[in-house]
């Protein structure tokens, strides 16, 4: 089969053929129709985490076919099973969690083996190229709008999404559908912003134009500047999440932050996340833009996401 190998950090991906992968036990061998393209790509690739093993198949955002099952999606968080956060359902933030294009080789390739069925979850007649960007960019916002409920219940809150890229954009049409807040779309990129207010956000401005207190603060940014504007706007008693992966980082304690804030991550999505994505999905609830681009192109695609040439999700397809 041919995949996208990283062989060395700080270099371009290797198109190569390998041997198919032979399924053992519970295992299941799903044919790759399409694997999004993400920023956390990148930073693998950068040797932002070390403790990554290499040689690396990598992508985590896969849909695909296996047999007896049709068309997946696949749930990318493989967690140990027998541990207190898996058996909440909650995977992604088991510590010894195994994720196809992190510890595992992912779907940069024709094949990826997963774990097991449980993981697979039916698409149910959406398109599988189109749908691969949800297992990432689709659950990750889910989740952090779904954390942020409590604190957008009153008509009059304000919600700030920062970075309106592939997962904020998701964002805007979360806080839409789960909240009456008034949402504010915060980016650098004009062509961004106009898409945001296309999804329904209430305002769509630059981020230093921002100048009101808001309830809830959604960094999908993660930068020094990033977490400083949202923790400079934020109200007290408000929240700020921060899921954006650039290294920023924004000092905590009594008078740094708002009174009685909360400053939290969010990190991917559970199962059950990732089953309510797709029921939106199949309601036809929600909007995303999806470019293919053959797995040769693969260093191409990467190369376009760093330099931010990149509307929505590119996904690679063998």
């Amino acid at each position: 089969m041919k995949a996208a190998v990283l062989r060395k950090f700080g270099f371009p991906l290797v198109i190569e053929e390998r041997s198919r992968p032979e399924p053992k036990g519970n295992e299941v061998l799903v044919r790759v129709k399409g694997a999004g393209v993400c920023h956390s790509d990148l930073h693998i690739s950068d040797g932002r985490y070390p403790d990554v093993p290499l040689p690396l198949v990598l992508g985590h955002e896969i849909s695909g076919e296996a047999e007896g099952l049709g068309e997946v999606l696949v749930y990318a968080s493989w967690g140990c099973r027998s541990c207190v956060l898996c058996s909440q359902g909650d995977e992604q933030l088991c510590a010894k969690s195994a994720e196809p294009g992190w510890a595992r080789n992912g779907g940069y390739a024709d094949y990826v083996l997963v774990p097991s069925k449980r993981y697979l979850l039916p698409l149910g007649g959406l398109d599988p190229i189109r749908s691969a960007p949800l297992a990432d960019a689709g659950v990750t916002p889910y989740r952090a709008v779904r954390r942020a409920t409590g604190w957008l219940a009153k008509d009059e809150s304000t919600a700030v999404v920062l970075g309106v890229g592939g997962l904020g954009q998701f964002a805007v049409q979360y806080l839409k559908l789960l909240t009456r807040a008034h949402v504010i779309a915060a980016d650098l990129n004009e062509s961004k912003l106009k898409r945001a207010k296309e999804l329904g956000a209430d305002e769509a401005t630059l981020p230093n134009k921002i100048t009101r207190q808001v309830r809830a603060v959604l960094d999908f940014v993660g930068s020094d500047e990033s977490l400083a504007l949202g923790a400079r706007i934020l109200e007290r008693t408000g929240i700020l999440i921060q899921i954006g992966e650039a290294g920023g980082k924004t000092s905590f304690g009594m008078m740094a932050v708002p009174h009685e804030s909360i400053f939290t991550t969010s990190i991917w999505g559970s199962m059950q996340d990732l089953s309510t994505v797709l029921d939106y999905a199949r309601a036809g609830k929600l909007d995303w833009q999806v470019e293919e681009l053959p797995l040769e192109k693969a260093n191409e695609a990467i190369l376009r996401l760093r330099k931010g040439d990149v509307q929505g999700r590119l996904v690679l397809v063998p």
